[in-house]
């Protein structure tokens, strides 16, 4: 069984390689956990997206979060091994939001409610 700090930690790895893929050189993450919720943001200086791929991140991490196989799947995020790691983020969290800007890099703010 997958622990709640395992799946956190394969959040943050898996939103921390992105920013590495994009060739960043400052990358920012916070962590917030409080009562009923974790904070995850992670905010670099990479190559950035266009309007079209930050809208597919959005819908990939906007999909409904699914209980029933994260026990399975959640250590997988942030697993280099896997290719659709931003993927199993989005069956991971809650809610998200995606600002980037090309050249400019990457803001991403993902929410797990604690159930």
């Amino acid at each position: 069984m997958t622990t709640e700090r395992e799946k956190l930690q394969g959040i943050v790895k898996e939103l921390m390689s992105n920013s590495l893929d994009a060739d960043a050189t400052d990358v920012d993450v916070s962590v917030k956990i409080e009562k009923d919720k974790t904070v995850i943001t992670v905010k670099d200086n990479g190559s950035g997206m266009n309007p079209e791929a930050a809208d597919q991140v959005r819908k990939v991490l906007h999909q409904e979060r699914r209980d029933e196989i994260e026990n399975y799947y959640g250590i997988l995020a942030g697993n280099s091994m896997t290719a659709s790691g931003l993927n199993l983020v989005g069956m991971l969290v809650d809610d998200a939001t995606v600002e980037s800007r090309l050249g400019e890099g990457t803001s991403i703010t993902v929410i797990r409610l604690n159930k």
